[in-house]
């Protein structure tokens, strides 16, 4: 890691985001990050209550809503928990941190920050409680969008009327509005932020990093399940209605006669049931493997005994230009992909020569890619690997692209000071 700036140079950010630690999320890096480098890092969130949908036996109604985790100061507010498998639970629980996080906003932030930076993976409307610290501060608000909205709730099933669609639309549009940056993780946002912003605006590229560092950390795999024998096909992460696992678990179906290939599914969310049951019914029980959820730390432990990871959305045009964090990680493990995804996740696989991409939503392309990556030898299988270690690197490097937010950070401040905002 970079050694800290001079102190002249010191910075006052506040990141307002609904998830953060003890939440496994990758917005606590950034955060100790910007700590390490001499800057001063305040964040606003909620009470964690995410997977599980409740509230985190560390926290509840009676606090800490104040404590300070690697040298960054944590403000909650409280918020409604998500719960499992509720639309209703979720929508609450997105209305409810938007709505106390701008009270706490107004009477608990400082008068003043150099920069508000807001981690904006669904809900949109974590944005409100950015817009009122900027304001309360008289700092710019820079806007990180990972998830497209309205688009993504479309894709992943949580919107299903006009209404809902122009509710969403009209939330993601007053966000963009109040927004002084706007930074996206796909190069392909720029087109629907704009449009859904309805007036041009200037979108910078800020993808998702690797911690490269990770590399010297041991891997502990005790405790750990053993992955069975053979050509092992490894998917880590949410295992929901964006994942596709209908196509996943159509592809293991068609490879089903194929004991040398195996499916492990590292991870949980609300379709897992439904996973293991289809698993079940199609008599997968030899080839497709549930493992359920592990720490974040123990994921390098399972890389290193994939063949081939795995990586699946479904077929909608916001995934299309969507770039999930997994796929940094993915290609730091130097391990060959498979990826079952349309758009710029095919489009890196592909440019990067990191493994065989396959347009979302057909099982046969998927098994066909994945038969076709079991016949190569483990040299060309390790080329891949080094091959997207190698364009990871190059593009997706923790340290440059913290220091490219920094930069930014002060070019808003100056430009203020100047009397200019930069749009």
């Amino acid at each position: 890691m970079n050694a800290g700036p001079p102190a002249r140079d010191k910075l006052d950010i506040l990141i307002v985001s609904q998830y953060f630690w003890p939440e496994d999320i990758r917005l606590n890096e950034l955060a100790v990050g910007l700590v390490e480098r001499g800057h001063a890092v305040t964040v606003l969130t909620g009470l964690p209550n995410y997977p599980t949908g409740r509230i985190f036996p560390s926290h509840g109604w009676r606090g800490p809503w104040t404590e300070t985790h690697e040298g960054v100061r944590v403000i909650r507010a409280p918020l409604i928990p998500r719960g499992r498998k509720s639309k209703i639970g979720l929508v609450l629980n997105y209305f409810s941190f938007a709505l106390t996080a701008s009270v706490v906003s107004l009477f608990r932030l400082a008068n003043r920050y150099d920069a508000v930076f807001v981690y904006e993976i669904s809900p949109v409307t974590v944005g409100f409680p950015g817009m009122v610290a900027a304001w309360k501060a008289k700092a710019p608000m820079f806007l990180w969008v990972l998830d497209l909205w309205p688009e993504s709730l479309s894709a992943s099933g949580m919107l299903n009327s006009p209404l809902a669609d122009r509710v969403a639309s009209w939330l993601a549009r007053r966000v963009y509005a109040g927004s002084d940056v706007i930074l996206a993780t796909s190069q392909g946002f720029e087109t629907s932020i704009r449009r859904v912003a309805g007036e041009p605006r200037e979108v910078r590229w800020f993808p998702q990093w690797e911690d490269l560092r990770k590399d010297a950390a041991p891997i502990d795999d005790t405790g750990l399940p053993v992955l069975p024998q053979g050509f092992k096909v490894v998917f880590t992460g949410n295992v929901g209605a964006s994942q596709d696992f209908e196509t996943v678990v159509g592809a293991a179906e068609m490879l089903r006669d194929r004991k040398d290939i195996q499916f492990v599914i590292v991870g949980d969310g609300h379709k897992l049931d439904w996973v293991r049951e289809q698993s079940a019914k199609r008599g997968l029980s030899e080839t497709f493997h549930c493992l359920g959820r592990f720490p974040s730390t123990t994921m390098p432990a399972f890389y290193r005994q994939a063949d081939a990871l795995l990586i699946s959305l479904r077929d909608e045009p916001a995934f299309a230009v969507t770039v999930p964090a997994k796929l940094q990680s993915y290609l730091a493990a130097g391990r060959p992909i498979v990826s079952c995804v349309s758009g710029d996740v095919k489009r890196i696989v592909s440019d990067s020569g990191a493994g065989i991409g396959v347009d979302a939503g057909s099982p046969r392309a998927l098994a066909s890619a994945i038969a076709e990556l079991a016949t190569k030898s483990p040299d060309e299988r390790a080329e891949m690997g080094r091959r997207g270690r190698a364009y990871m690197e190059k593009n997706y490097n923790m340290d440059t692209l913290f220091d490219q937010l920094v930069e930014w950070f002060r070019a808003e401040k100056r430009a203020r000071a100047a009397g200019h905002r930069t749009r």
